[in-house]
C-alpha cells in the first residue's frame, strides 16, 4: 500500500501584513508635511551657515548629554566617559547632522534613521537603552541651535523635516520594543544568503502558545533588511469608508523555508506552527 504524502504548508503561500518599510514611511510623511523639492531648495540656502556651526554644536550636544544626570546614566557615562565611545558617538552625530544639513531624504537615510531607533532601544553594539523622551528632546535642542542661524520664514521647514526624522526613528524603536512583548522566548537566526540580513541570532518574545507567524511578523518589522531578500510585494486593495485603497502586502519568495528546531514547518502546520520557549526558527533561502 502506498504511503500517504505528508500535507505541505510552504511558507510562501501565506500573505503577510507588515508595516511599510522605513523608506515608504518617510516618503509618505514628507509628502504630508509638504516637504518636496521646492521646499528643499529653500532649505539649501541655510547650508553654509549651518555647516559653519556644526562642529561646535556636536561638541556642545555631547557636553550637555554627559553633564545632565539622566542622559549620562542612560548612556552609561556616570563617572569617567570612555574616550573611544565618546569619539564614536560624536562621529555618528556628525554624520547625521551633515546629512540633515544637506536635507537628505533618500531611502538609504530612512533606513539609517530606522536603525538609529533600534540602537536607542538597546539593539546597538553597546546595548544602551536611551528612553525616547531624551531622543525627542535632543532633537528640540538641535532645532534650537538651527534657529540661531535659520531665518524665521524657513524654520518651519526644518521643524517639519526633523519631525519626520523623529517619526522614522520612533518606528525603529517601537519595532524593537515589540520583540520583548510576550512570555515565550524563541531564538531566530538565518543561514546562507539570508545571513547578512540577520548576522546574529535574535531573541523574540511572543504570547504563550503563539505561532511561527507571530515571531516572523515581529522579526520582519524589525529587520527590513531581511524583508528585502526574503519577500516580494503583493499589490492589493481594501475598502476604507466606501473607497477602495491600494495597499501592499507581502509573501515569501518561492522555495524559501522556515525551520523549527531544524525541521521545515511546511511539514508541520506552516506559519501556524505553535512555538514554545527555547525553540529556534531558522530562515533558509533557496540555493543556500
Amino acid at each position: 500500500m502506498a504511503t500517504q504524502k505528508p500535507t505541505e504548508h510552504p511558507i510562501w503561500t501565506a500573505t503577510l501584513d507588515l508595516p511599510p518599510p522605513p523608506e515608504a514611511q518617510m516618503r509618505e510623511q514628507l509628502a504630508f508635511v509638504g516637504l518636496g523639492e521646492a521646499a528643499k531648495r529653500q532649505m539649501y540656502l541655510d547650508g553654509e551657515p549651518l555647516l559653519a556651526n556644526a562642529a561646535d554644536w556636536v561638541a556642545a550636544a555631547y557636553d550637555h548629554l554627559s553633564r545632565f544626570a539622566p542622559t549620562a546614566k542612560a548612556l552609561g557615562w556616570e563617572g569617567r566617559i570612555p574616550e573611544d565611545e565618546l569619539y564614536l558617538r560624536r562621529t555618528f552625530f556628525s554624520g547625521w547632522i551633515g546629512r540633515t544639513i544637506g536635507v537628505d531624504t533618500s531611502d538609504e537615510f530612512a533606513r539609517y534613521l530606522f536603525h538609529a531607533g533600534r540602537v536607542h532601544a538597546g539593539y546597538g553594539p553597546d546595548h544602551h537603552f536611551v528612553p525616547p523622551e531624551w531622543v525627542s528632546l535632543s532633537l528640540t535642542l538641535v532645532l534650537r541651535m538651527f534657529s540661531s542661524v535659520v531665518p524665521a520664514e524657513r524654520l518651519g521647514l526644518w521643524t517639519s523635516y526633523l519631525g519626520v526624522q523623529q517619526e522614522i526613528m520612533r518606528a525603529g524603536f517601537e519595532a524593537a520594543m515589540e520583540l520583548e512583548k510576550g512570555r515565550t522566548a524563541v531564538r531566530v537566526d538565518a543561514l546562507g544568503l539570508a545571513r547578512p540580513a540577520l548576522p546574529e541570532p535574535l531573541e523574540i518574545r511572543i504570547p504563550q502558545g503563539g505561532t511561527a507567524l507571530e515571531a516572523v511578523l515581529k522579526l520582519l518589522a524589525f529587520r527590513p533588511e531581511l524583508r528585502d531578500v526574503a519577500l516580494e510585494p503583493v499589490p492589493d486593495a481594501e475598502e476604507h469608508a466606501g473607497w477602495m485603497e491600494q495597499v501592499t502586502r507581502w509573501r515569501f519568495k518561492p522555495r524559501w523555508a522556515l525551520l523549527k528546531n531544524g525541521r521545515d514547518v511546511a511539514y508541520l502546520e506552516g506559519l501556524a506552527t505553535r512555538l514554545k520557549s527555547g525553540d529556534t526558527l531558522t530562515f533558509l533561502p533557496p540555493g543556500r
